[in-house]
């Protein structure tokens, strides 16, 4: 199965020389549903900013699709982040004063508001004329897989897109991630032990270091 997202050795060590992540080494597989877990403050948002290319590693080396990013400059790191990843966070996802339709197209390339309402309605979410504050938390979290997924991604992350929803509308959003999975490789980072069952790789990350569980 082809590699989608690989770290070498990666480490990020910030200015208290405190290490975020230490000598880490990590292949995702395409089609796979990859699950990192570890308390607050044990480097999880660190890891996804990495593996999206919004933050540099302080060492090592991370490829995407087999290109080695350390060597690309800075616009061409946008270029292959727009494309090639998407993102969800836990909060704060959406521009509140853009439709559901607008937001979704915000990365499109080119823009296609036919294609942006097909996967927002796949997400049972059918008014895309409502703002984000019109709809539902769990709603919003949806719109926003579906904006991480409108450019057909390899790799789709995400930064504990869970941590605020209820156990129904969690169920519900790793269902959709699932789908998400038949079209990307999926790497999700959390502190929620009891979502495990829905991944086929389970990592631990304690101490800067990553090992599948």
């Amino acid at each position: 199965m082809k590699t989608i997202l690989e770290l070498r050795n990666v480490s990020k060590i910030y200015e208290t020389k405190a290490y975020a992540l230490n000598q880490v080494n990590l292949k995702i597989k395409k089609h796979s549903l990859n699950l990192v877990l570890g308390h607050s403050g044990s480097g999880k948002s660190t890891l996804i900013n990495l593996a999206s290319l919004l933050d540099t590693p302080t060492q090592g080396d991370i490829l995407i699709n087999g290109k080695n990013t350390s060597q690309m400059s800075e616009s061409e790191k946008t270029h292959l982040r727009r494309l090639q990843t998407g993102i969800v966070y836990q909060r704060d996802n959406l521009f509140p004063y853009l439709t559901l339709l607008e937001n979704v197209m915000i990365p499109m390339v080119p823009k296609d508001a036919n294609k942006a309402a097909q996967i927002i309605r796949t997400m049972e979410i059918n008014d895309i004329s409502k703002f984000p504050q019109e709809i539902s938390v769990a709603q919003q979290q949806r719109v926003a897989l579906s904006r991480a997924l409108i450019n057909n991604p390899s790799l789709i992350l995400g930064d504990e897109p869970t941590g605020e929803l209820n156990t129904e509308d969690t169920k519900k959003f790793l269902d959709y991630m699932l789908y998400a999975r038949n079209k990307a490789a999926v790497l999700m980072v959390s502190n929620n032990p009891d979502i495990s069952e829905y991944f086929g790789h389970v990592y631990a990350l304690k101490d800067g270091s990553i090992k599948e569980i």
